[in-house]
């Protein structure tokens, strides 16, 4: 990267910085261990690659996934159903990662993200494991404005003040799987 006036992105590789960067940047990381093709590399779950796009949206960065193509131009079968995976989440829950914001923070602990529309009247809480009992999301003020929905879900969601701060739970059938993504818009 170009520090300075014609700085476009940095770009941290293979890694996530903890708390993002003040300035434009994304994640180049590798779908397997090596940027090139290797034979029976070692490629990571759609669970930790799904996370990782959303830890570093949430930060307020771009994700930039290496997969190296075999001399012949194809892929393995790998990372084919890692892709496939990782497009059907997306079919579901893009909404909450595409034209997207950091919100005030970019979450809670190691299970909770967010991110909020562009024009700030919807944030999106991500739960990064099926958190079924209630939690209280310290950054997130109660609002009785609020609608709410579990995306791709017609399960409500439950969602309650607690001392000024939004309680959510996630339902028990709640569909989905990798990370799960609940929706606050709000009429204010």
């Amino acid at each position: 990267a170009v520090k300075g006036p014609y700085q476009n992105y940095l770009t941290p590789e293979q890694h996530i910085p903890d708390e993002g960067l003040p300035y434009p940047w994304e994640t180049c990381m590798t779908m397997a261990n090596s940027w090139s093709y290797v034979p029976n590399d070692n490629y990571k779950s759609s669970d930790a690659l799904i996370k990782s796009l959303v830890d570093v949206v949430s930060k307020g960065g771009n994700f930039l996934l290496n997969i190296g193509p075999s001399p012949d131009g194809t892929l393995d079968s790998i990372a084919y159903a890692r892709l496939d995976d990782i497009g059907k989440w997306m079919s579901v829950n893009g909404e909450a990662i595409y034209s997207t914001r950091r919100y005030d923070v970019y979450g809670e602990g190691n299970d909770v993200r967010y991110t909020r529309s562009k024009d700030g009247k919807t944030i999106y809480v991500f739960f990064t494991k099926k958190i079924l009992e209630p939690i209280v999301l310290e950054h997130l003020p109660y609002s009785k404005n609020y609608t709410i929905s579990l995306l791709g879900s017609k399960v409500k969601v439950e969602a309650k003040d607690q001392d000024g701060k939004l309680q959510l739970r996630l339902p028990q059938n709640a569909e989905g799987q990798y990370v799960w993504v609940v929706k606050l818009t709000t009429s204010d």
